[in-house]
């Protein structure tokens, strides 16, 4: 098992090593860049600032990716996913980000309260290369081939709906719905109280081994009538559940983590105690922080491997934790092993549990 850091010869917007991630990694023939920002130093007053119009921020987060893709002798047609966090102004700025992509990939979106930078309205997080077996669809929303919304109004119909989708796609890889091994979903707070209500579709058409999965609460999604969002990676490589908690899991539609192809794809983790039901340090960033990577550091030697083999972290913070966010840096540190993995970490209007400040996701590499 080797995780290699990427250091760029130069690499002039800021100096990374004052942070608890690593600019990008390289593991399991992917490379790995932490999500990038508008954000550079000003000589002038010492200042780390991101501003600018929409267009500009997008080019300096480019700028920077391609430097660190540039680092693992790659580049930007070499990306095989991207993932677009955005503000409501960089959401109405579409052309001006389309624009800036030296890619065809196309990017999941993400529509954020903030970023961790307050004058940002785009972070740009890629991946390059990756294990053969592994496909990453587009992202799906509740849209047929005509343009149509599918079951307008009706967030149950419409998560089982990309589901659904999910498996038709999928179908044109020789893989089905049973080789997926993530999903991430974004829905919004009004649809909290339905939430539970897609279990059935999930059991139905993911289950009986669940991929990892993560949920998130979002104002708005890339579409105005959509109610969900979901991406869904899928792997040829045999999976496996990794066995942690099985008995708090047995009535959920997820698993805590899987395997396959090499890697470890571990569900967003928050402050649920899984032996308990219960919230651990309600409203307290940093105790929830402690608790979040103890879970994931055990949930990656059930699997075979550690937490200093981590190549990659999103952390969703809710506008309630905001203010003592840079405390989870200093839980990273005590943590983590050298290299960091790779790291991106946004504002989200909220997470399923009220009380959970931080959801964590990871993936590690294995032996």
């Amino acid at each position: 098992m080797t995780v290699n850091e990427l250091r760029p010869d130069r690499f002039p917007w800021l100096d990374p090593s004052r942070y608890t991630f690593s600019l990008g990694v390289e593991a399991q023939g992917a490379t790995w860049v932490s999500g990038q920002t508008a954000s550079r130093h000003d000589p002038d007053d010492g200042r780390v600032t991101s501003g600018g119009e929409v267009a500009e921020q997008a080019a300096v987060c480019w700028a920077k990716a391609t430097a660190v893709l540039e680092a693992a002798g790659r580049g930007p047609g070499d990306v095989t996913e991207l993932v677009e966090y955005v503000t409501a102004d960089g959401l109405a700025d579409e052309t001006a980000r389309a624009r800036a992509r030296p890619t065809g990939r196309a990017a999941s979106v993400v529509v954020v309260e903030s970023l961790v930078r307050p004058d940002a309205d785009i972070e740009v997080e890629v991946v390059a290369g990756g294990p053969p077996e592994l496909v990453r669809l587009p992202q799906l929303l509740p849209v047929d081939d005509h343009g149509r919304v599918v079951a307008p109004g009706d967030f149950v119909g419409q998560c089982a709906w990309v589901l659904e989708e999910a498996g038709r796609r999928l179908a044109d890889h020789g893989l089905g719905l049973d080789d997926v091994v993530r999903v991430v979903q974004q829905t919004t707070p009004a649809t909290r109280r339905q939430y539970r209500d897609t279990a059935a579709a999930r059991r139905e058409l993911l289950g009986p081994t669940f991929p990892a999965s993560t949920g998130i609460l979002v104002s708005r999604l890339p579409h105005p009538d959509a109610l969900v969002a979901l991406d869904v990676w899928a792997s040829a490589a045999p999976k496996a559940v990794v066995p942690y908690a099985t008995e708090a899991y047995a009535s959920l539609a997820f698993s805590p983590a899987v395997t396959a192809g090499g890697l470890v794809f571990i569900s967003g983790t928050t402050a649920w105690d899984p032996a308990s039901g219960e919230t651990i340090a309600p409203d307290d960033i940093r105790g929830q922080a402690e608790f979040i990577y103890g879970e994931i550091g055990r949930v990656c030697e059930l699997a075979g491997t550690s937490i200093d083999a981590l190549v990659k972290t999103v952390e969703y913070v809710t506008p309630a934790g905001l203010g003592r966010y840079r405390e989870v840096a200093d839980v990273r540190r005590e943590v983590l092993g050298r290299p960091f993995p790779v790291s991106t970490g946004v504002v989200v209007a909220g997470l399923l549990g009220r009380t959970w400040q931080l959801e964590v996701e990871a993936a590690a590499a294995l032996p």
